[in-house]
C-alpha cells in the first residue's frame, strides 16, 4: 500500500525553512542554504521511494542527496567530505545487498577513509586513513571469494587486523614524510612510536589467541534471557522446534532447523516459491567474523549482537511459517 510519511517530510521542510531564516541573520549560514535544499529535496524523494520500492532504494536516494549536499558546501575540502559521506553510506548499505556485500563494504571503507585523509586537520596524517582504507578494501575483496576458496577464512577473521596494519604503515609514511620535513628531530621518536604500536598489535593478536575461549557458555547465558519470550512466540505447534532453534541461535548450526522447517514445508505444495524464500533466510545466514585483534569484551558485544540477529531471523521465519500453515490466531 502506497503510504508516504508526511510527518517526516514536514520536519525536513521545517528544518530547511529554519536554515533559510537563520541565514538571513547569520552570514556563516548562508553557504549552507544550497546544501540544505539539495539534501531536503532528496530526502523528500526518498520518502516517496520508500513507499514505492522499500528501504534500500530510499537509503540510496538519501545517500545520493547527502553526497551532493556535501559536494555543494562552499569549502575547499568539499570533495573529500563528499567522498567520506558516500563511502560511509556504501559501507552501511553493504550488508543489505544480496551479492558482493563484502566487496561493497570494502569499497565504501576505501572511499570513506580516503576522503577523511583529505579533510583538514586530518590531512597531516592522511596516509593513516588512506593506507587503512586500502588494506581493508583488499581484505574485503579477498573475503568476497570466501564461498569458493576456504583459504580466505583467516583473512576474513582478521579484517580489523589488516586495517590496523595499514594504519600503522600509514603512520610510518606520515612520520617519514611530514616530520622529516617539518621536524626532523622528531623522526626518531615517531619511528619508535610506530614500532611500539606494531608490538602492541602483535601482542594483542597473540593474547587474543591464547585467551580465546569457546563462546558457547557466554552465548547460552545470553540465550536464556530471550528463550522464554522467543519460544512463546513460536506457538504451541512449533514448540518442539525449541532444540533446533537453540542450536541455530547459540551455535549457528543451520542443519537441524532447516530439517525441521523442511518437514513442515513438505506439506506446502501450493506456495513453493514463498516457502523457498522462507528457507533462504536461514540457509543464507552468514555469521559476521571478528578479528584476533578484537578485545574479549568487544567480541562479546559482537557475539551478543549476532545472537540477537539470529533470534530475529527465527522469529520472522516462524511467523511466516505459521501463516503458511494456517496457524494464525
Amino acid at each position: 500500500m502506497f503510504k508516504v510519511n508526511w510527518g517526516r517530510i514536514a520536519i525536513y521542510v521545517g528544518a530547511l525553512t529554519l536554515t533559510y531564516a537563520l541565514s538571513t541573520q547569520v552570514d556563516a549560514l548562508k553557504g549552507l542554504t544550497l546544501p540544505a535544499t539539495v539534501l531536503v529535496a532528496f530526502l523528500t524523494i526518498g520518502e516517496v521511494i520508500l513507499a514505492l520500492r522499500g528501504k534500500t532504494w530510499a537509503f540510496m536516494t538519501g545517500l545520493l542527496g547527502a553526497t551532493l549536499a556535501a559536494l555543494s558546501i562552499p569549502v575547499e575540502w568539499k570533495v573529500p567530505a563528499s567522498m567520506t559521506v558516500l563511502g560511509g553510506g556504501i559501507a552501511l548499505m553493504a550488508p543489505k545487498l544480496r551479492k558482493h556485500s563484502r566487496f561493497a563494504r570494502g569499497l565504501g571503507l576505501l572511499l570513506g577513509l580516503y576522503g577523511l585523509s583529505g579533510i583538514p586537520p586530518l590531512d597531516a596524517v592522511g596516509s593513516v586513513f588512506s593506507y587503512a582504507g586500502l588494506f581493508l578494501f583488499l581484505g574485503y575483496s579477498v573475503a568476497e571469494l570466501g564461498e569458493r576458496y576456504p583459504w580466505t577464512e583467516p583473512v576474513e577473521r582478521n579484517l580489523l587486523g589488516l586495517g590496523a596494519l595499514g594504519a600503522i604503515l600509514g603512520l610510518y609514511a606520515a612520520v617519514r614524510g611530514t616530520l622529516s620535513e617539518s621536524h626532523p628531530e622528531l623522526v626518531f621518536y615517531g619511528e619508535w612510536l610506530v614500532l611500539l604500536l606494531g608490538v602492541i598489535t602483535a601482542g594483542s593478536m597473540v593474547y587474543s589467541y591464547i585467551s580465546e575461549k569457546d563462546p558457547e557458555k557466554y552465548l547460552l547465558s545470553q540465550w536464556k534471557k530471550h528463550e522464554a519470550k522467543t519460544v512463546e512466540r513460536l506457538g504451541p505447534e512449533l514448540a518442539e522446534a525449541s532444540r533446533a532453534v537453540e542450536d541455530f541461535v547459540v551455535r549457528g548450526r543451520k542443519g537441524p532447523l532447516l530439517t525441521f522447517i523442511a518437514y513442515y514445508g513438505s506439506r506446502l505444495f501450493d506456495d513453493r516459491k514463498r516457502f523457498g524464500a522462507l528457507v533462504e533466510k536461514i540457509a543464507d545466514y552468514r555469521e559476521r567474523q571478528t578479528s584476533r585483534l578484537t578485545p574479549l569484551w568487544i567480541r562479546h558485544a559482537y557475539e551478543r549482537r549476532e545472537l540477537e540477529r539470529r533470534i530475529r531471523i527465527v522469529e520472522e521465519v516462524f511467523e511466516e511459517l505459521r501463516t503458511l500453515m494456517g496457524w494464525e490466531s
